[in-house]
């Protein structure tokens, strides 16, 4: 095979080599998930079980369940559907013991650079138990102690991945991502939590950006928590708590290198209440150095994720990985290989002649 043959073929492989790399930092593109419960736990203790290191009788946790639900999906490419699942149901307790029934419902969704989801119970009565007895097992007996306590459950989940190959400079480079969030957190009955979660994170596991809120419905109280432009900040306040707020994060990235990014969306509910963000956690702006190259690896379009450039505006959506990489500065490793492929093909060329 001819030298320049042998490069190209080379460069090929490097490319191949960078793109499955990539690919396997991440187990999913998009995935949805959805599910609720209904339950009662229950805690028993007794010297039937033994006695713990203090000479104290050890405890068994078990649950009854009185009702389930659960869907997922997932999408690794534009070609697969993309996943929208919705979980629930009405489920009735031990009338017995004054639990009701209990209406559940959860929903996820997932797009590229969006995240939706939503939970929601209603017709929750807490009920808490316990009482004392005996385990007679043959002709002997141990004391024991019973407590139990119901709950319901509701959680919708939503995530993205996505990685982003990105040339055109060496070095390293910042970009800054700006999400919208936007949703309600309440409850009822005055019994239960509303919950949201949402991050979004690198590769290695560093925070860009995020927001957490709680509504407590029994105390009428929430708090919110932003981290955004590099700080944290908190707030507090009585009643319902309506979310409108853009969370802006910034990453130092290296060129020549894919960008990982992870968006995961949680809300979840507890008791009665609501936490509505199906309308959408939305990835608005992503902007990144002048004259830079950009290359989406899921082939999701650009505008998903806002893709623009600073400075002048000029810069490169690129419709492959071969554009995006470019002629990256090679590391210390890699040019002592060069030299010595340059070295071989020299020696190469003298024996010809």
């Amino acid at each position: 095979m001819p030298v320049h043959a042998r490069f190209h073929t080379l460069a090929l492989l490097g490319l191949s080599a960078l793109a499955c790399a990539a690919q396997a930092q991440s187990q999913y593109r998009v995935f949805a998930e959805a599910y609720g419960q209904y339950y009662n736990a229950v805690q028993t203790t007794s010297p039937v079980f033994g006695l713990g290191p203090g000479g104290n009788p050890n405890t068994v946790y078990g649950s009854i369940l009185y009702g389930y639900d659960h869907a997922a999906a997932s999408a690794y490419d534009q070609l697969t559907p993309l996943p929208s699942v919705t979980a629930g149901g009405s489920w009735a307790g031990d009338a017995s013991q004054g639990m009701t029934t209990v209406t559940s419902q959860a929903y996820g969704m997932t797009d590229w650079g969006s995240n939706h989801a939503s939970a929601s119970t209603s017709g929750f009565t807490p009920v808490s138990r316990s009482y004392d007895g005996q385990f007679v097992v043959g002709g002997s007996s141990w004391p024991m102690h019973v407590e139990s306590s119901n709950a319901s459950l509701a959680v919708g989940h939503s995530v993205w991945e996505e990685l982003y190959q990105i040339g055109g400079g060496t070095g390293t480079g910042q970009f800054t991502g700006t999400v919208h969030i936007d949703g309600t957190l309440a409850g009822t009955l005055g019994s239960g939590t509303a919950i949201l979660d949402w991050s979004l994170k690198t590769f290695s596991n560093q925070l860009v950006a995020a927001l957490s809120a709680t509504y407590d419905a029994g105390a009428d109280l929430w708090s919110l928590n932003i981290f955004s432009n590099g700080q944290w900040s908190s707030s507090g306040g009585n009643g319902p708590l309506t979310i409108n707020q853009d969370v802006i994060g910034g990453y130092s990235f290296t060129y020549g290198k894919a960008l990982y990014l992870k968006s995961e969306l949680v809300t979840s509910i507890s008791g009665n209440g609501a936490a509505d963000f199906s309308n959408t956690v939305q990835f608005t702006g992503m902007s990144l150095p002048q004259n830079s190259t950009v290359y989406v690896m899921s082939g999701a379009n650009a505008a998903d994720y806002g893709i623009a450039f600073g400075g002048n505006g000029s810069g490169t959506i690129c419709a492959d990985l071969a554009c995006a990489v470019g002629a990256p500065v090679p590391e210390p490793g890699s040019y002592a290989l060069l030299l010595a492929g340059l070295g071989v093909v020299a020696w190469i060329k003298h024996r010809r002649r």
